[in-house]
């Protein structure tokens, strides 16, 4: 036949919807925070400030965000976690206007990326091993291990070269989601006591969200990725 199955067909049409969703999602946030960001990078490049030195400064404001969470300090906590991705999101735009982009700060990115990721989560479980609170401990150690293997799927999905960007649960979901449930836990009118969850009702549901849909996008992009490579292979 002249046409592919519909099964293959199928397939290519739901890698091409979503890599169009991920492709539009980010040009639409890129041109809402252009106007803000960029002249911000501009005076960064011009006063000497380089996209490592940033990439560090968002990771030591993890490292805060964790002795936050620790003190129970949780409104708090989620200012800094946006704070910190602010540092994240100016490293990538600084370095492209200093024109000097290279695949070591690249490398340095995406290891203070998992870095940063991991201490608020070891904050995290910290205060629910304080509180005495099982279920927030297994869904923070859930959220880990999907939050890393989201991240080393695309990353070896990559190196062999074949583009891995599908799934919900990226990066920046995951960081808004932990920062709105930090602020919004802090509150006192969304901290009623539950056996279930605990005082931070708001924290562990964002936190069971994280860990079912992070792990979801994993196993997501670990099957687009096989799919991938074997039809690469039979091409």
């Amino acid at each position: 036949s002249a046409y592919p199955a519909p099964s293959v067909a199928l397939r290519v049409g739901v890698r091409a919807w979503e890599t169009w969703v991920v492709f539009e999602f980010e040009r639409l946030a890129r041109r809402i925070i252009a106007p803000v960001v960029d002249p911000i990078a501009r005076l960064l490049v011009a006063i000497g400030i380089t996209a490592n030195m940033l990439t560090v400064v968002g990771f030591f404001g993890n490292v805060f965000v964790a002795v936050l969470i620790v003190q129970g300090r949780l409104v708090a906590a989620g200012l800094v976690v946006l704070l910190a991705g602010v540092f994240d999101m100016l490293d990538g735009v600084v370095a492209r206007e200093s024109q000097k982009a290279d695949r070591s700060g690249a490398l340095l990115d995406s290891v203070m990326d998992r870095y940063s990721e991991s201490v608020i989560f070891l904050g995290l479980l910290t205060h629910f091993f304080k509180t005495g609170h099982f279920l927030g401990v297994a869904l923070t150690f859930m959220s880990i291990i999907g939050s890393l293997l989201v991240s080393y799927i695309r990353a070896r999905a990559e190196g062999l070269n074949i583009e891995c960007r599908v799934g919900l649960m990226q990066r920046s979901e995951r960081i808004v989601l932990l920062a709105l449930g930090l602020m919004l836990s802090g509150w006192q009118i969304f901290r009623a006591p539950s056996p279930v969850f605990g005082d931070t009702p708001v924290l562990v549901l964002v936190l069971a969200v994280l860990a079912v849909f992070s792990n979801l996008t994993a196993v997501h992009r670990l099957i687009f990725s096989y799919a991938e490579l074997h039809r690469v292979h039979r091409s």
